[in-house]
């Protein structure tokens, strides 16, 4: 495409979404500058790991990564030798009982590290890292963002890409509307390496995931696989674990890391295999971090001030993550703003409408999302209204706006 305008844009927050943009801009010749608040050592060795699980997103991935990228995916995958079609969804199991409940359908779902896509993403782009976002200043025409550091940055557009605490979203929204509101929500969410025969037995059910919710008291425990360094070497696999119920059962006392692990390891025996074993296998010591659930009620048209502020993936629509969508809605929103950013370049859009249709689709789709999550949070973790949770309807495919109300009828009837 032929540009009449070079624009600039500011990326803050080198996350899968920050970087996707980044590669999608570079991809398409245009100019960007992208910071990260860690060092970047803190980046690489953060000891907190997880996957997320890429389903109907995976499209919008190819539209911003060059080819020779594209055709590395596999390496993100938690273990590449499962082909992308091998699992048609997640299986749901009761708790109590061990039988299957249903599964949760999917289209071609595929469980990715969060770190080892953050590091194929990264490639080609340089990052400054320490750059911890304070204020956006309006400049003229230009947007200007200044860091903790002292330094600044100056470009045409500032995308926030900076997670669900962004800091982006308070520059634009103010402290009270960037605000989230925090669910009634626990979870314990870590990582666990096994024996050969314990790893091996642990995917007996699925080569993915599965999870289950106990009747007794409507908690959730997933078990997936998170890395597979050496597939011939099951003691090397690592899988995460989480467990998340409504409310905190724990007293001040118990919720500590000390607490934590005695109340899974406790919890764990009223559940049917193989969470019981996992629940035992855990070992003595590990540390469970408590997180609650949180997402952005407040969610309104923001003021882009004329094209030049707006906000991406978890920034824009932070969610509860039980429907697995956080993932897949950053990837869009990524390739969006690239397309947004391309039109006012070519001069069929000015920056100004470009932004703001770019804002009102992220908005429309990430706050339905965001309420068809927090339905699904709410109505899993009781079996009485499990089987009327979005899950049902719509499994993990893409919230549409009849499919979210289709749901909603059948949760009244």
């Amino acid at each position: 495409m032929a540009y009449t305008r070079e624009i600039h844009t500011l990326i803050i927050g080198a996350g899968t979404s920050g970087l996707l943009v980044a590669q999608g801009l570079k991809k398409a010749g245009l100019p960007y500058s992208i910071f990260e608040q860690e060092s970047s050592s803190a980046y690489q060795t953060r000891p907190r790991e997880w996957g997320m699980t890429l389903h109907w997103g995976s499209s919008h991935v190819s539209k911003c990564l060059p080819p020779e990228l594209v055709e590395r995916m596999a390496e993100a995958y938690a273990d590449p030798t499962v082909a992308p079609d091998a699992v048609t969804g997640l299986p749901i199991y009761n708790g109590k009982t061990g039988e299957l409940i249903f599964e949760m359908k999917a289209e071609r779902p595929c469980r990715v590290s969060r770190k080892k896509m953050r590091n194929l993403f990264s490639e080609g782009l340089d990052v400054s890292y320490g750059k911890d976002l304070v204020e956006i200043v309006e400049d003229g025409e230009k947007v200007r963002a200044v860091f903790r550091d002292g330094t600044e940055a100056v470009g045409d557009v500032i995308v926030g890409c900076d997670g669900a605490h962004s800091r982006t979203r308070t520059c634009i929204c103010g402290e009270e509307g960037a605000g989230l509101t925090t669910v009634p929500l626990s979870m314990f969410n870590f990582t666990q390496t096994f024996t050969a025969e314990q790893a091996m037995y642990l995917r007996k059910l699925n080569p993915l995931f599965i999870t289950s919710i106990h009747p007794d008291h409507g908690t959730m425990f997933w078990i997936s696989i998170q890395n597979v360094p050496d597939p011939g070497k099951p003691e090397t696999w690592m899988y995460q674990l989480l467990m998340s119920w409504i409310n905190n059962p724990l007293s001040e006392e118990e919720n500590t890391y000390e607490g934590r692990l005695a109340f899974f390891k406790k919890r764990s025996e009223e559940w049917a295999e193989p969470w019981k074993s996992a629940g035992r296998w855990v070992k003595d010591g590990t540390q469970i971090p408590m997180d609650p659930g949180t997402y952005w009620e407040k969610a309104a048209p923001w003021d882009s001030r004329g094209g030049k502020m707006t906000l991406c993936g978890d920034a824009a629509h932070p969610m509860t993550p039980h429907r697995g969508q956080g993932l897949n809605n950053a990837l869009q929103d990524s390739s969006n703003f690239v397309a947004a950013i391309q039109e006012a370049a070519g001069g069929t859009k000015s920056l100004t409408e470009a932004v703001a249709a770019y804002d009102k689709e992220v908005l429309e789709r990430g706050t339905l999302e965001m309420q068809v999550s927090l339905k699904q949070t709410m109505f899993i973790h009781n079996w009485e209204t499990l089987m009327q949770s979005p899950m049902v309807k719509m499994g993990m495919h893409q919230a549409k706006k009849e499919k979210a109300r289709t749901s909603e009828e059948a949760a009244t009837e």
